[in-house]
């Protein structure tokens, strides 16, 4: 691995409830993985860098892309809210309330 290039991993984001995507222009839009077509802008991201990315409290996950646009998923009370998968990264499923249902 070339350091200058970072990592490259093959892992997939699956969000299971309504969140929040700042698009490249900082502007913020509220968003549910059941509405079809209203999810277009997220479709900006494909291709785009993460360059950080950030499990916060009660399992909240803040991702930064390079061009300025971002994720903001929060727990749900009851629904799984998202889960990360793939190749190169720890399985992580955020569950119904937050932190203390996650599982590795």
């Amino acid at each position: 691995m070339d350091p200058d290039e970072g990592y490259r991993l093959g892992a997939e984001l699956v969000l299971d409830t309504p969140f929040l995507f700042r698009d490249a222009a900082g502007e913020w839009h509220e968003l549910d993985p059941g509405t079809g077509v209203s999810l277009a802008p997220v479709l900006a991201l494909f291709g785009q860098t993460v360059v950080t990315v950030d499990v916060r409290d009660r399992g909240v996950l803040v991702i930064d892309f390079e061009d300025g646009a971002g994720l903001w998923v929060g727990p749900d009370p009851q629904f799984v809210s998202w889960r990360l998968i793939g190749h190169g990264v720890e399985p992580i499923t955020v569950g119904p309330g937050g932190e203390e249902n996650w599982e590795r």
